[in-house]
């Protein structure tokens, strides 16, 4: 009874032509994590290590539904992934040797989204606004030698947290469509999340993987 409901509800959707078409979208783009919450500050503080730093490339493909002229659903999954290789700033070994220790970041989610075109997106230039909500799965790590600053003596250390965590995201960008069934986008994504760490890592708040991405796509549209 429920699927022959949708199989109505979807024919009636597509004969009064509030589904007009879809898009497949390949993303590549460069994501600037924030980096704001206080492990990551401590590592700024004490480590050559800064927020362009842990900038790398994001990899996505969306799917694209399109709901009447200005409207549409879209579902992204994606995937960022960055190794840092630091040493402590301030501190080293008797014999002048650096204190190395490295940071690894991996963030893959599948988000769904709104997606407005305030002029529709028939034109041959559309630029849309739109938000919606993710999981993300990711993994932090943290090793290498650290520093007791009580004792002063330094210890080989490894700290782990692979996790699944929900966010949002807001964003904006355009399409030119060069042709009927082709596409290029240009697109601003902001993407909130935070993760609950690892009992490794006691005494720190949830860290923040909250980030900015600069995207290029090519999209192909179908009827």
């Amino acid at each position: 009874m429920k699927k022959k409901l949708l199989i109505s509800i979807l024919g009636l959707l597509l004969g009064s032509g509030l589904i007009s078409g879809q898009s497949l979208n390949f993303k590549i783009g460069l994501f600037s994590p924030m980096l704001e919450s206080d492990l990551w500050e401590v590592n700024k503080e004490n480590l050559y290590f800064s927020n362009e730093d842990m900038r790398d490339l994001y990899y996505g493909i969306e799917y694209e539904q399109f709901i009447g002229r200005y409207f549409s659903m879209a579902f992204e999954a994606g995937t960022f992934e960055r190794t840092v290789y630091s040493q402590y700033r301030d501190y080293e070994y008797d014999d002048g040797t650096p204190i190395y220790q490295d940071i690894h970041l991996s963030i893959s989610g599948i988000e769904a989204n709104i997606k407005i075109y305030p002029i529709g997106h028939r034109k041959v230039f559309n630029p849309y606004i739109g938000a919606g909500v993710g999981i993300y799965y990711w993994e932090y790590e943290q090793w290498g030698d650290f520093i007791d600053f009580n004792s002063w003596e330094v210890y080989e250390g490894y700290g782990y947290t692979e996790k699944y965590s929900a966010g949002i995201n807001f964003k904006g960008g355009f399409i030119f469509r060069y042709r009927r069934h082709m596409g290029i986008s240009f697109e601003a994504k902001y993407q909130y999340l935070k993760g609950q760490l690892s009992n490794l890592f006691e005494g720190f708040e949830k860290l923040d993987l909250s980030g900015l991405t600069l995207n290029i796509g090519l999209n192909l549209f179908f009827r």
